[in-house]
């Protein structure tokens, strides 16, 4: 289970890096010899016509959509969106578990659980769905299903040019930049249009049940599913100490060398290089 720290204050801690690691799928595949080939070969496989699902053409099948999932994924991994995590399940490549941190705006502090349903056809099929776990008070997010409208985003799903990063980023958006044109939670576009301070006392209401509901077990026993751990210095402080040296290390190697100017002088590689 793909579990970190968090303390009260921690939420701001980039904690991609151990998600970042953990992209394994419920199949072992051959290995290739770089990502960006990787890129490639995926792509030329999302060109093809789709295959007939009939004996072994029907395998060849699922093996060329385990390489366009890895595909996605990692092209998720080099956006490196701020706030949002999201790790593919270690038992369906086509289940991917999300946690959303909002750190500003009216959903500040909100901690936001969800889940994207790739559909079975993949790269086809049309667009994935996004399921919200965590009770969200948002114009676009059915009360009842959790689920989001993510189709007013992607009218038309093409293959070879939309992306689930894309999918990722239009969830971290929606936060940030509300919409009420084609609501889901009727309830909610009317608040935010006619009465502002009902809406951000929903709002509020559903943030704070997220932060209290932010360390629940797991609903699964799913290896990769984000869970989180109350900071306990002893078993996370080493931790969290080397995190912060090495960007203190990499700010000072970044400071030397970079501009050859005398300390006082105006005058380009003035400085000494030896």
């Amino acid at each position: 289970m793909a579990t970190g720290p968090l303390g009260k204050n921690d939420l701001d801690v980039d904690v991609s890096e151990p998600f970042k690691r953990q992209g394994s799928f419920r199949k072992v595949l051959p290995s290739l010899p770089s990502a960006d080939s990787q890129l490639s070969m995926s792509a030329k496989m999302i060109d093809r016509p789709a295959i007939p699902n009939r004996g072994h053409q029907k395998a060849y099948s699922q093996f060329q959509q385990e390489y366009c999932i890895i595909s996605e994924y990692n092209m998720l991994r080099k956006q490196a969106l701020p706030g949002i995590y999201v790790i593919p399940s270690a038992q369906n490549s086509l289940l991917w578990f999300g946690v959303l941190f909002v750190r500003q705006g009216v959903y500040q502090g909100g901690i936001f659980r969800f889940c994207i349903h790739i559909p079975e056809a993949f790269p086809d099929g049309g667009c994935p769905r996004v399921v919200f776990q965590s009770k969200t008070f948002h114009p676009m997010i059915n009360p009842s299903t959790g689920e989001m409208d993510v189709k007013s985003g992607f009218h038309e799903w093409r293959k070879n040019v939309n992306h689930i990063w894309q999918v990722v980023q239009y969830i971290r958006r929606a936060f940030y930049k509300i919409e009420t044109k084609a609501p889901l939670n009727q309830e909610a576009s009317e608040m935010y249009e006619k009465n502002q301070e009902g809406f951000i006392e929903n709002v509020q209401s559903c943030v704070k049940s997220s932060q209290e509901r932010v360390y629940d077990p797991p609903p699964t026993d799913d290896q990769h599913y984000i869970s989180f751990e109350p900071y306990d210095n002893e078993v996370h402080g080493q931790i969290r100490d080397a995190i912060f040296k090495g960007k203190e290390n990499e700010e000072e190697s970044s400071s030397l060398g970079l501009s050859w100017v005398q300390p006082g002088s105006l005058q380009p590689f003035s400085k000494p290089t030896s």
